[in-house]
């Protein structure tokens, strides 16, 4: 197994480690208190003992051999003592990873019942590590720490055995590493971490693209909420407020973990590089001039540092510290990397450095940034831009809604928007509701009488039939949908479903309506699709639009009553489709910001 196949495998065991369907095999010897002994071969991945047999609180000793090696005789490989009263789900791990052809293992000095042995091959798959670890050999049997390994050991999380010294030792063998191939496993390091970082913060920056959205949901559900409890005007704003900067605090706490993690990992790599004898700019920041040459030294740190979050809590973690002193006692520069900006004190010595990470070791090799400063702290801020342009929106919401709900003037209901609809409702036993909702609020309108319609059978140009309800943003040229009549969409205005009692069919090309029937099973000869149209730019319009689509709520509430009868749940109770059908929301603020502002926005 290669030594970068075995760093991965190591970090994968972290992550998805779990041991299951194994068979248990007996102990070659045992007494009540051992030695159990068990030989594994066949250059088995991960060795298991089963400790669940042995008396709960008790201690026992596991030893792992092997013959050859790097030795001629018994190498021990580790050697632990361990209470069953700590292990994780009384089983002990021990990853191989193929380094050894065989290796025995013995417990010793146990009570109770005997241990159980058996071994997993290949790469594991599954669920968390849930497993106590022993070990790992890093996948070579050298028993030498060499940069692969101490760079896997830091970066898995689980001991590599060949960085630990062997039992009955001090020491650990570090000797026999080339310098060039300590660089060459550094810069795949930092690779490895930049590819990371820049997978953490794209996908990151990604969800903020469309995360106001999102905190304007929650902080329009936490209203709602306040306005149903009674709450003061500034009681509901603040609860508005809250909401949002709480979704906004846990990317921030994501964000911070990031960076303290690349700080981390980057401090390590120039500990490796620096106690490998590697010149000190291998491993440093992508501005060179900062390296100590002539007049000048360069020095940097990482210090701690608290942050105040959006939610008013406060967290800690590591940021960068570098420093560019001119000629001894002369003056010194210092820039403060903090996440949320750069702080600079001192002379004016050109410090410009944007990142830290490790240079190319050779002239087909580059720069790789392992710690992103300016991403990092250009993410903060459109966190924090964000998270004050939706707490200004929920301002705004509260000054517009609060006196009107109080004055009886609009509900609760009146205040969901299609987005809250969509974050609280699904479709339920009810599909038919919740689509004709869903579809209202992208602006398609229904039949007139939707309450006693009952079902229109429609035939497609291909042959299939549906049987549902006809939706469409406009009616035909005839101005009715009838009975036994051929349509082409490309001839009615907008677009065409018909919504059965599992989806949505959207309608393209020609299509015949067969019969159209009431909920009493009476045939109707022709329906009009009930158009309505709105431009939201005052007060008045805006009242009779929340009319008219309180009227298309009681006629969708009343169909679902008629055809299955009703059913509580959701934000403001009642069914799917029993809230809200209104476009209000953002265009409500729209409409009132731009009644204020004369349009001029």
């Amino acid at each position: 197994m290669s030594r970068a196949r075995s760093i991965l495998l190591a970090g994968l065991l972290v992550l998805s480690t779990v041991v299951t369907g194994v068979s248990p095999a007996l102990a070659q010897t045992a007494t009540d208190s051992g030695p159990v002994t068990y030989e594994y071969t066949g250059s088995p991945t991960t060795l298991i003992v089963d400790t669940s047999n042995l008396d709960g609180g008790t201690e026992f000793t596991v030893e792992y051999t092997t013959q050859g090696g790097p030795s001629t005789g018994t190498t021990v490989l580790a050697r632990e003592t361990y209470n069953t009263a700590n292990l994780k789900e009384d089983q002990l791990l021990f990853f191989n990873d193929g380094a050894y052809e065989s290796v025995n293992v013995t417990v010793s000095d146990y009570s109770g019942g005997e241990p159980t042995f058996d071994s997993k091959s290949g790469l594991l798959g599954g669920v968390n590590l849930v497993r106590t670890v022993v070990g790992t050999t890093g996948g070579d049997s050298d028993l030498t720490c060499d940069t692969s390994d101490q760079i896997g050991n830091a970066l898995s999380g689980v001991e590599n055995l060949d960085c630990t010294p062997q039992p009955g030792t001090t020491t650990v063998n570090t000797t026999n590493t080339d310098t060039a191939q300590v660089k060459t496993d550094i810069y795949q390091s930092a690779l490895n971490s930049n590819a990371s970082t820049d997978n953490t913060l794209t996908v990151l920056n990604n969800d903020l693209k469309d995360a106001k959205t999102q905190a304007r949901i929650e902080g329009k559900n936490a209203y709602i909420r306040a306005l149903n409890n009674g709450s003061s005007k500034s009681a509901a704003k603040n609860a508005a407020k809250e909401a949002v900067s709480d979704f906004y605090a846990t990317h921030q706490r994501n964000l911070l973990a990031e960076y303290t993690l690349t700080v981390s990992h980057f401090k390590y790599l120039r500990s490796t590089a620096l106690n490998e004898s590697i010149d000190s700019s291998y491993v440093d920041t992508d501005d060179q001039s900062l390296s100590s040459t002539g007049d000048y030294t360069y020095d940097w740190n990482q210090p701690t540092d608290s942050v105040t979050l959006t939610d008013g809590t406060t967290e800690d973690y590591t940021y960068i510290q570098i420093s560019k002193t001119y000629g001894p006692g002369g003056d010194t520069e210092t820039y403060d990397h903090y996440i949320t900006n750069t702080a600079k004190s001192g002379a004016t010595l050109g410090i410009s450095a944007k990142s830290l990470g490790v240079h190319g070791y050779s002239s087909d090799t580059s720069y790789v940034a392992v710690v992103p400063f300016e991403r990092f702290q250009s993410t903060w801020t459109t966190i924090e831009n964000q998270d004050q342009t939706v707490r200004n929106e929920m301002d705004t919401l509260a000054e517009n809604t609060y006196s009107a709900y109080q004055a009886g003037e609009i509900n609760n209901s009146d205040l969901v928007d299609p987005y809250v609809l969509a974050s609280q409702q699904s479709p339920g036993d009810d599909f038919q509701g919740w689509a004709a909702a869903q579809l209202t609020l992208l602006g398609t309108n229904s039949p007139e009488n939707f309450d006693q319609i009952g079902s229109f059978q429609i035939t497609t140009e291909s042959g299939t039939q549906y049987g549902g309800v006809l939706f469409s943003q406009e009616n035909p040229a005839s101005g009715q949908f009838e009975n036994g009549t051929t349509y082409n969409t490309s001839n009615i205005g907008g677009t065409q479903y018909v919504v059965t009692s599992d989806r949505i069919v959207e309608l393209d090309g020609e299509f015949t309506i067969d019969s159209i029937s009431t909920q009493d099973g009476q045939t109707v000869q022709n329906v009009t699709i009930q158009k309505t149209t709105y431009e939201t730019t005052n007060v008045t319009e805006l009242k009779q639009q929340y009319e008219d689509l309180a009227q298309k709520r009681a006629e969708i509430e009343a169909r679902e009553q008629n055809l299955r009868g009703s059913a509580g749940g959701g934000l403001l109770g009642g069914s799917s489709s029993s809230l809200v059908l209104v476009l209000v929301g953002i265009g409500a603020l729209y409409a009132v910001g731009q009644r204020r502002t004369g349009g001029n926005n």
